[in-house]
Formats: C-alpha cells, structure tokens, sequence
C-alpha cells in the first residue's frame, strides 16, 4: 500500500534525479542513509526515506495498541441519507457536508457568486487610527458579510505573503537545497489564501515558484469550479483533487507543507459519556422513521467502536489507570452487555431540552456520567498523514474555545447568519443538534493538548510540534511581514488579536 501510486508524484521531484541514484546505499537499522547538504537528492531517495518512515509507524501502531483486539476498522461515511440509526461522528458529517442537505454545501451554493470575488475587502490597515478603528470597521465587516470572519480571510492578502514567509524559512532550515516547494491545503475555500501565497512566491521567490506545487484537497463539488477559476494564472503549478482527506490513498514521499486553515472545528466528532466507574457508552442518533429528523433518538451503548476506542488510546485517555471498563472492552473484544445510563438510555428532543441540559449543567458536580466531544475526524487525517505524508510539515489554524457551545467537554457551537436586511447579517446561535441539522454551521472548539498528545502518538515523537496562539505563534515567526498589519499607532491585530485561536505546527526533522 505504501508504495501504491507513488509513481505518479515521483517525476516532478528532481532535475537531475538519475545521476544521484548511484548514491543511494542502505546504511543503518532502519534501512536509510542521513541526508546531508552535499547528499545528492532524487525520487528514489525520497521513495526509500518514505519507506523507513513507514516501518517506524508500523512500529508505533503495533507498540500504540499491541494489547487491544479490536483497534482495527472503522471509518468516516460520506452516508447519502440518515437511514435508521447512525453515529455521532457521521451525523455530524452529513449535517455539514452532505452534498444536498449539508450546511457548507447549501451556503456555497447560494452565495457562489461572492465565493468567486471574495466576501472581505482587504482591510486598510495603514488608514486605522489603533484598535478602536479597527474593532469598529471588524464590526461592520462582519455585519455585512453572511460568512464568519477568521484571520485567514480578513487579513487577505496579507495573511497569504506572511504564511508563505514562514513556509520559505522552514524550507530553508529542514528541507534539502534539491527539494522544492509543495504545498497541500485541505478545505480551501474560496482559494484568497493559495492566491496570495501564489502570488507572492511568483514576485519575490521566483526560483522557487518556478518548481512549486500547489494542491488542494476538498470533497464540496461545488468549490471545484470556483477553484479553478480564481487559481487560472496559476494553472501550471496547481492540482485540485475533489476527495476528502479521510479517503486519500496516494503516497506522497516528499517533504511537503500541509496546511489546515479553520479546518479542525469542522470535523466530525463522536460524543460519549462515562461514569466514575470507568464505563463509558457511544452516542448513537436513531430515527423511528427514516431519514425523519423530527422523529430522532440519542441512544447511549457501550463503547466497542474501533476509532472511538483507537482515538482515547492515541490521545492518553485510555491507560491502565483510568478508563478501566473501557481497556477491558479492547482486552474482550468488545462487551455486549449495556448497561443503563442513570438518566435513560433515550434522550428524545422535546421543548424542555433547554431547562433540562441547564439543570444537568448546574448540577454536574453530581452528574454520574460526563459528556465528551472526540475528534475522531483529526485522529483520522492524522494516520493518512503519517501513512501517505510521511515526511509532512503540517501548518493548522483553528479555534481554542467557543461561545455559546453546547454541553460537554469540547463541545460545539451551533450557528449561523441570518439575513435581517439588504447586506445586514446577525449572529444566530442554536441549541440542540438534531433539530438543526443542515441549517447551523457545526463548529468544535480545539483542545490542542490533546491534540499534541494524538499527534505525537499517531505520527512518532520525532516530529517537532509547535503549539501557540496566533498573535504568540506570529510574534514568533511572523518577521518583518507582521508590520503589514500595523494600524497608525503601531497597534497590530496580528500580534494583539485573536487569541481564541491557537496555530498548531509541525516539522519532520532535517535528516529524515
């Protein structure tokens, strides 16, 4: 499977490829030569690194989950309609992606004409007197937008040149001087962020533009065409695969910058709950008739499903000393025996569901079971990163906190805009997920330590990780492109604002 389509990425990687192949000598344990600047690269050098890292993910997997029997399986369905019963983490798929009925899908197909020029003009910074001005002009930005507005898509162009400075820095410190430039962004959008970065690399790094790659990776048929539209000038470096990343099966041997812009929140999630005791119970969503969301059921079972039981191992939670039930259900194969949850195994929608979750809510304290949002979807890409990316750099921007979430541990905001006027959008906020599906835009906050802990486990504590706030991470990193964003009296929303978002980044080391 590894070296599956590989092929086909291989030809682009090197001028000059054939000579070096003679250089090519297995030296060490894990069957790989270190990589240094007078290493001459090639497509067989980059396939043979590839390989090396895929025995050590092997070996990880097998260390990770070598005493749980039931680990393997389990996947994310794209499901054409609701049928009769479904998991959370696919409920939460069809409601915001589903090609007909799903949030994202619906709203790209009504405002397809503002996905093509853009929902924000760039932001005249240098005519801002400080942040007074700039929280004013945000505000009225935003009102008359129907989308949320994130840094990525506010800060445009400049947000692009500032992420494609740190993308040439990193290249200049892990990758070889042979190796160029390639760049995967999962869920593009509209493309103002692959368009600034374009851009800039074909102005000032024209060396590196002419042998740059450009993919995007994005599973709505209706942003495809507006892709290829907006990314025309730059036809010859871009590839636009409609598929998402959880069904990726190509390899790509290279060093390359996967990047994540807003994506995480999005993702499907699983939400279980768990006694004191350990034992712990899936949510699964139940229709007495199909495919009639007025007529749903949350029904709570043991846990036995792989990715669920996958995910609380690769993120910590399932040790010998907590979670015990849950490690004896691996150990067993799964338990049939359900046991009851104390407030009813069926939580049926009604008009008293708000009082009800405020009343558990207040009095969680003595609440026998908790309530937790996993990211099974981020488990997910990241075992294709470590399978068909081995060799990435990952580059992840996306919230740390919600308001106005829903209950549980990481649990969503339920939102949307809804036209009041000509061009005057309000905030709307819901409150239950069934009732709402395919009309709110599901969006997770991110808990970044434990995404640093699943990371780490899925693809190998040799990668270096990176987890700060956007205005720390661009204090950090940003260099003299952060002055972009500086209004008249020196204050910079991009160093001061945004602190609810946190920057998730990742190297693989220099010589492997």
């Amino acid at each position: 499977m590894l070296l599956r389509s590989a092929a086909r990425f291989c030809a682009p990687i090197l001028h000059g490829g054939a000579a070096a192949s003679s250089s090519l000598a297995h030296v060490g344990g894990d069957g790989s030569k270190p990589l240094t600047l007078n290493t001459p690269f090639s497509a067989e050098r980059a396939l043979e690194l590839a390989k090396a890292e895929e025995e050590r993910r092997l070996a990880r997997q097998h260390k990770l989950y070598e005493d749980m029997l039931v680990f393997d399986g389990g996947d994310i369905k794209d499901v054409e309609t609701l049928g009769k019963k479904i998991l959370t983490r696919d409920f939460v798929q069809y409601a915001n992606f589903h090609y007909k009925w799903g949030y994202y899908p619906k709203f790209f197909r009504k405002y397809r004409e503002l996905m093509t020029t853009g929902f924000f003009d760039p932001i005249p910074f240098a005519s801002l007197t400080g942040q007074y001005d700039y929280e004013e002009y945000l505000a009225r930005v935003n009102e008359a937008s129907p989308t949320f507005g994130t840094p990525s898509s506010l800060f445009q162009p400049y947000y692009g040149w500032a992420l494609a400075e740190y993308f040439i820095s990193t290249m200049r410190a892990k990758f070889h001087p042979d190796e160029p430039l390639i760049i995967y962004e999962i869920g593009a959008g509209s493309g103002s962020l692959a368009l600034s970065i374009l851009d800039f690399l074909a102005e000032q790094y024209p060396e590196v533009y002419e042998r740059c790659e450009y993919h995007v990776i994005d599973l709505s048929r209706y942003v495809i065409p507006i892709l290829r539209k907006k990314l025309i000038t730059h036809m010859k470096h871009v590839h636009i695969h409609h598929i998402s990343i959880h069904n990726w099966r190509d390899l790509e041997p290279r060093r390359c910058f996967v990047v994540g812009m807003e994506l995480l929140s999005n993702m499907p999630h699983d939400r279980i709950t768990w006694a004191d005791d350990g034992s712990g119970y899936e949510q699964w969503v139940e229709f007495d008739e199909k495919d009639n969301l007025a007529m749903c059921n949350e029904r709570l079972y043991q846990i036995t499903d792989p990715l669920i039981l996958r995910y609380l191992r690769a993120s910590q939670w399932l040790q010998e000393e907590s979670f015990h039930e849950l490690r004896m259900l691996c150990l067993t194969d799964g338990n049939t025996t359900v046991t009851k949850p104390k407030f009813g195994e069926v939580m049926e929608p009604t008009i008293y569901m708000r009082t009800f979750e405020g009343m558990t809510a207040a009095l969680d304290v003595h609440n026998f079971y908790r309530i937790a949002w996993l990211p099974i979807g981020q488990m997910v890409m990241f075992e294709v990163l470590a399978e068909f990316f081995p060799r990435h750099h990952g580059f992840f921007a996306d919230w740390n906190s919600v308001t106005s979430a829903i209950m549980g541990h990481q649990g969503p905001v339920l939102q949307a805009k809804i036209r009041v006027a000509k061009d005057v959008f309000f905030r709307s906020a819901s409150d239950h997920l069934m009732a709402n599906a395919g009309m709110v835009d599901i969006c997770f906050p991110t808990d970044f330590d434990r995404m640093t802990e699943t990371y780490r486990s899925v693809c190998g504590e040799h990668k270096e990780v990176m987890s700060m706030t956007h205005p720390d991470f661009w204090k950090t990193h940003g260099g003299e492109k952060t002055s972009l964003f500086c209004t008249r009296s020196g204050w910079n929303p991009m160093l001061e604002d945004w602190a609810a978002m946190t920057i998730f980044a990742t190297n693989h080391p220099a010589e492997m």
